[in-house]
C-alpha cells in the first residue's frame, strides 16, 4: 500500500482532516445501526424457527392421520363383510352364528379394535363379540344410530368419543347400516376402537413439556388426545378456535392459538384425511418452542448493543492512530505466509486452483486425503481428483465459485492408487487480486467425509427397513409399490402383490410367549426372502403378523408360483404350533396381479385391497393356502359401473 499522503497545509493543527471527519461519520452510522439490525435479525430468526415447528408438526400431522386412516380402513373391511353377511342371510339363529365367528376372526386380526356388535332396527342389541353383556343393551339413543336409520347411505360412518354400553369403556365407533331381505332398515353393524389404541401412534415424538396431538372429527369433535383429557372426549373443541372452518372443509394447513382445553398457547399443524371425516393436529408449547430462543436472542441484542459502544469508543481511537496502517500493511504481507503455515499443518487438504481449474499448489494432507504426494498433484485439473461419475458435480461447484464471491460445496467420490474408494468434500471460494475485480483463481478446502457417508447411509438404510425381521418396513414397501406402480404402467407389464399372514399366530404368542413368536416372525420372514430370487423383489413386513411381497414384471401365474413355493418353505421351517391344524406354523397367501392400461387403470391401493380380500378367502376357506385374487380391471371396471368406488 502507498504511504499515508503528508497533511494538508490548510489543515488547522491538530484538527481532524476531511478523509477522519468521513471516517467519524461512517463509524457513528454503523455503530448506531448495529443494534436495530441485529433486532431485526434475530425477528427474522424467531419467525423461522416458527416455521421449523410448523413444518415438523406438519410433517408428523400427515404421517398420524395416514396412520388412523390405516386403521379405519381395516376396520372397514371387516364391517363391510359383517354387513354382507347379515344382508346375505338375514338376522336368523345360523346367520348370527357366522357373523360371531366373523367378529372373532376380525379381532384376531386387528387388535387396535375392542370388539364388533350387531344392532337390530330397533336399536336392540342381536350379537356382540364379547361372550358375555348383559341383556337389552340399546343404542336407540346414540346419534350414529338416529343418523343410520334415517340415512340410507351405506358409507361407513365415524362416530365421536363415547363410553361403550358393552363394557363402559371410551371407545370410537365405526357403523355400517345394513338392511333386511325386504329391502329396508334392518339395523346397524358396529366396530368399537380403543381410545387407548388410536392413542398409542402418538407415543414417543418429543414435543416439549406442553405438546400436544390431537385426533378430531372434520365437525371438531375430539376422537383421542396426548396427553389425555377424559372429560373433552366427545366435546366439539375446534368450535372455539380459528381452524374450525379449515378442517370442516377438510384442508390441512399451520396454527398458532391459544388450547381451549388446557389454556396453553401452542405452536403448530393440522392436517386431514383424504378418505374419512379425519384430522391430526400436532402443536408445541409456544414456551417449549420459543423460550430458549427468546433469552439468548435478548442476550446477542445485548452482547451487540456493548460491541456497537466499544466499536464506537475503540473506533475514534483506532481514527486517532492511523499511522499503525503500515503496520497493518505489514501484517498483510505475512498473512500468504500465515496461510501457507496454516496450510502445510491443516488435517484438510488446502490448495491454490488457478482460473483454468488447473492445481497450483496443494497442502501435504493429499497423501492422507488422496493417497498421493502433494507435488503430484500440481498441474492437475481439480475435477480430475474424483471418479469419472463425480467430475461433473465438482466442475459444476467450480463454475459456480467463478460466478458468485461465496464459496461453493461439493462431495465427490475419490479412489487412492492402492484401490481404497472414500468420499471428500471440497469447499471452492473465488480469490480476486487485491481490490480489483479481476479473479486470480481459487481456494479450495478438500476433507475426508467417508466416515460420515457411511453413516448416513446407514442410517438411511435402517430407516427403511423393520427392526424384527431385518426385512423392508410399511413405509419402504409404500414407496416401492408407488414407483413400481407407475413403471408398469409406463412399460405396459405385470405387477404383482403378495399379502401374507401367519395363521393363527395370536394362539402362537398365548401359547409360546411373545419372545417365541418373536423368533416365528423371524424365521417366516427368512423363509419370504429365500422364495424371492430377483433383486427388484421386494419382502416387507405389512404389520404385526402379516408380511408383503411386490414382484415386478410378473403375472397372475407367475405369482401364485412364488406364493405356492413361500408357503412350501414356510412348512418346511418346521416351527411347532400345537393350536394350529397341522401342528406348525403355515401362512395363508392372498394374490393378486394387474397389468395397468390408460384405459382402465385402477390404484395401487386397489391391488392391495385385492390381495387382501384374497387372503381373507384364504383364512375363510381352511388357511396354509394360496387364494388368487380376480382380475384387478374386471373389479375396476364393475365397480365404475355401480357408480365408482366410494
Amino acid at each position: 500500500m502507498p504511504a499515508p499522503a503528508a497533511p494538508s497545509p490548510a489543515a488547522a493543527p491538530g484538527s481532524p482532516s476531511l478523509t477522519a471527519r468521513l471516517a467519524y461519520v461512517l463509524l457513528f452510522a454503523c455503530s448506531v445501526l448495529l443494534v436495530p439490525l441485529e433486532v431485526w435479525h434475530e425477528w427474522s430468526g424467531r419467525q423461522t424457527r416458527i416455521e421449523e415447528v410448523r413444518t415438523a408438526a406438519s410433517n408428523l400431522a400427515h404421517s398420524l392421520v395416514r396412520d388412523a386412516e390405516g386403521n379405519v380402513a381395516m376396520a372397514d373391511i371387516a364391517l363391510v363383510s359383517l354387513v354382507e353377511q347379515m344382508e346375505a342371510e338375514g338376522a336368523g339363529s345360523a346367520s348370527l352364528a357366522q357373523s360371531s365367528r366373523l367378529m372373532r376372526r376380525q379381532l384376531d386380526n386387528q387388535p387396535g379394535l375392542r370388539n364388533f356388535s350387531v344392532y337390530g332396527a330397533d336399536g336392540g342389541l342381536l350379537l356382540s363379540s364379547y361372550n358375555q353383556v348383559t341383556a337389552g343393551i340399546s343404542i336407540a339413543d346414540r346419534d350414529y344410530f338416529a343418523r343410520h336409520r334415517e340415512n340410507s347411505s351405506p358409507d361407513l360412518l365415524v362416530g365421536t368419543a363415547v363410553r361403550s354400553k358393552l363394557d363402559g369403556q371410551w371407545v370410537v365407533t365405526l357403523s355400517r347400516r345394513f338392511r333386511d331381505r325386504e329391502g329396508r332398515f334392518g339395523g346397524v353393524a358396529v366396530a368399537a376402537m380403543e381410545i387407548g389404541a388410536l392413542m398409542r401412534g402418538f407415543v414417543g415424538y418429543d414435543l416439549g413439556a406442553h405438546g400436544s396431538i390431537t385426533l378430531v372429527r372434520s365437525d371438531g369433535r375430539l376422537l383421542a388426545r396426548m396427553p389425555l383429557d377424559e372429560a373433552v372426549l366427545g366435546a366439539p373443541i375446534l368450535n372455539r378456535t380459528p381452524v374450525r372452518d379449515s378442517v370442516a372443509r377438510g384442508e390441512s394447513g399451520r396454527f398458532q392459538f391459544v388450547s381451549p382445553i388446557d389454556g396453553v398457547d401452542r405452536i403448530g399443524a393440522y392436517a386431514s384425511g383424504e378418505r374419512y371425516r379425519l384430522a391430526v393436529l400436532v402443536g408445541q408449547g409456544t414456551q417449549d418452542a420459543l423460550g430458549a430462543w427468546t433469552w439468548l436472542a435478548l442476550l446477542r441484542i445485548a452482547f451487540v448493543a456493548l460491541v456497537a459502544g466499544l466499536m464506537g469508543f475503540l473506533g475514534e481511537r483506532l481514527i486517532r492512530h492511523a499511522e499503525r496502517r503500515r503496520a497493518a500493511e505489514r501484517t498483510l504481507a505475512e498473512s500468504e505466509a500465515q496461510f501457507r503455515l496454516l496450510a502445510e499443518h491443516a488435517s484438510d487438504m488446502v490448495s491454490r486452483i488457478g482460473v483454468d481449474g488447473r492445481i497450483r499448489y496443494a497442502s501435504p494432507a493429499a497423501v492422507h486425503l488422496l493417497g498421493l504426494p502433494a507435488r503430484a498433484l500440481l498441474g492437475r485439473h481439480l475435477a480430475d481428483l474424483a471418479e469419472a461419475d463425480d467430475r461433473p458435480a465438482l466442475q459444476a461447484a467450480l463454475d459456480e465459485a467463478a460466478g458468485s464471491r461465496a464459496p461453493a460445496d461439493a462431495t465427490s467420490r475419490i479412489t487412492k492408487p492402492d484401490g481404497t474408494r472414500g468420499w471428500m468434500e471440497t469447499t471452492i471460494q473465488q480469490v480476486r487480486a487485491g481490490n480489483t475485480a479481476e479473479r486470480e483463481g481459487f481456494v479450495a478446502v478438500s476433507r475426508d467425509v467417508t466416515e460420515r457417508r457411511l453413516i448416513e447411509e446407514r442410517m438411511a438404510e435402517l430407516a427403511a427397513t423393520d427392526g424384527l425381521t431385518g426385512l423392508a418396513n410399511r413405509r419402504r414397501f409404500d414407496e416401492v409399490l408407488a414407483t413400481e406402480w407407475l413403471r408398469a404402467a409406463r412399460d405396459g407389464t405385470w405387477l404383482a402383490v403378495l399379502l401374507l399372514d401367519v395363521d393363527r399366530f395370536k394362539m402362537f404368542n398365548d401359547r409360546y410367549g411373545h419372545l417365541a413368536g418373536d423368533d416365528a416372525l423371524r424365521g417366516v420372514a427368512r423363509a419370504v426372502d429365500a422364495a424371492i430370487r430377483r433383486p427388484g423383489d421386494l419382502a416387507a413386513r405389512y404389520g404385526g403378523e402379516e408380511f408383503a411381497v411386490i414382484l415386478p414384471a410378473t403375472d397372475a401365474a407367475g405369482a401364485r408360483d412364488v406364493a405356492e413355493r413361500i408357503r412350501a418353505i414356510i412348512l418346511q421351517t418346521d416351527i411347532p404350533h400345537e393350536a394350529n391344524e397341522s401342528g406348525l406354523v403355515t401362512a395363508s397367501i392372498g394374490v393378486a396381479a394387474v397389468q395397468p392400461v390408460s384405459a382402465a387403470q385402477p390404484e395401487p391401493s386397489m391391488l392391495v385391497a385385492a390381495a387382501d380380500a384374497a387372503l381373507y378367502e384364504a383364512k375363510r376357506t381352511g388357511r396354509d393356502r394360496v387364494v388368487q385374487a380376480p382380475s384387478i380391471t374386471v373389479m375396476q371396471a364393475r365397480r365404475n359401473a355401480q357408480g365408482g368406488v366410494r
